[in-house]
């Protein structure tokens, strides 16, 4: 069986465990996407079997049907900051600024309500999509800031475009990217050995070389941003449970979290102690 992955930029456990070989047995097809809501559509029809993805989109993919549940994390916390055109120099110059979103109701975009929201700044808020979308966007000028990560931060400092905020210095306990299954696949031999994979990655990681690190994550276009994605890096692949109920915490102080299931009733740790 091959097992369908959807990322946006690949993490390291999974590029470590590709490089040292621990996936030769197992068949990936990983597959890069343009947004959560192409995410959402593949796991609905079954044309995607695993998602790498911000850990809030589940609160509206549970609620939209899809049978799936979260068993990993395969960041210690996604590095995230607010770009915008190089004239803007604070949070408040963003005020009724075009801000782009992947998704209008869930993953990063909540943060960003949270944040701006927080601070007192109302901006208008544009669907565009993944990070790479995003990221061309601005520097198209088609839209004035948004939430980049790596490595389209680094680019977007390249070409001129000003970080106005660090997220994770506001929200030091953000978790990173989950790994989403389809609950069908929850027992299955491939998805274990898949995941012993990446946690024999994860482990790798811890004593190799920073040097090697980064340039292991330069050779799969990381750039400029591979000492920051390389120190955010999953150190374990266990669902950090402050990160999950931070996200929790989150949705219910922006009033979306009526109807919606506690992430914690979304999570299944099975797969991974099996894969131990």
């Amino acid at each position: 069986m091959i097992l369908r992955q959807s990322h946006f930029v690949p993490p390291v456990p999974y590029l470590l465990a590709d490089e040292l070989g621990f996936l030769e047995k197992i068949e990936v097809q990983s597959t890069r996407t343009t947004s959560s809501a192409e995410q959402l559509a593949g796991l609905l029809d079954g044309t995607i079997d695993v998602a790498i993805t911000a850990m809030d989109n589940l609160f509206e993919w549970d609620r939209a049907g899809a049978d799936v549940r979260l068993i990993a994390q395969v960041e210690a916390t996604t590095p995230l900051g607010i770009y915008a055109r190089d004239e803007m120099a604070t949070m408040a110059d963003l005020a009724g600024c075009r801000f782009a979103v992947d998704a209008p109701d869930n993953g990063f975009a909540l943060l960003a309500r949270h944040l701006l929201g927080g601070a007192g700044i109302d901006v208008d808020y544009v669907v565009i999509g993944g990070v790479r979308e995003r990221f061309e966007a601005l520097l198209a000028k088609e839209i004035d800031a948004s939430l980049l990560g790596p490595p389209f931060d680094k680019l977007a400092e390249q070409a001129g475009m000003r970080c106005v905020s660090e997220v994770n210095e506001l929200l030091p306990q953000l978790p990173g990217q989950g790994l989403v299954v389809r609950t069908e696949l929850l027992g299955s031999e491939e998805l274990t050995g898949y995941l012993g994979a990446l946690a024999r990655g994860a482990a790798a990681g811890e004593s190799m070389d920073v040097q090697a690190g980064v340039a292991l994550l330069e050779r799969h276009g990381y750039q400029a941003a591979a000492a920051t994605a390389w120190a955010a890096r999953a150190r374990t692949l266990t669902v950090d449970p402050i990160g999950r109920e931070l996200l929790t915490q989150i949705r219910r102080g922006l009033g979306m979290l009526s109807g919606r299931k506690p992430l914690a009733e979304l999570c299944e740790t099975g797969p991974l102690l099996r894969a131990s």
